[in-house]
């Protein structure tokens, strides 16, 4: 379980707040109205780009090719939904197209 920030808290489980990807779903209301996927997830989220890039693992040039628009790894899909707490196929729901996606890395 996460670490407390303030010594005898409780830490909040988010899974309690998780909503499915679909219409209504704060992520899709971004993208409806002219954001990109990864802009969107990332607004969401409130994440910097530092802090992404650790708690993902994925590197910060990576990060960054991402939010200029390049294409996806599954790998990546993966441990964005853990670090934003939703299911990679929200994720994907959420690409612009199936071109956006490269299986099996």
């Amino acid at each position: 379980m996460a670490r407390s920030r303030h010594k005898g808290a409780t830490p909040v489980d988010k899974a309690k707040f998780y909503i499915p990807y679909g219409p209504g779903h704060p992520v899709e209301d971004m993208i409806r109205t002219g954001s990109d996927w990864f802009y969107a997830w990332h607004s969401q989220n409130g994440f910097n780009l530092d802090r992404l890039a650790k708690v993902t693992g994925i590197a910060m040039g990576r990060i960054n090719a991402l939010s200029r628009g390049d294409v996806v790894r599954e790998s990546e899909v993966s441990a964005l939904a853990a670090a934003y707490g939703v299911q990679p196929s929200d994720i994907i729901a959420s690409l612009p197209g199936p071109e956006h996606l490269v299986r099996g890395k």
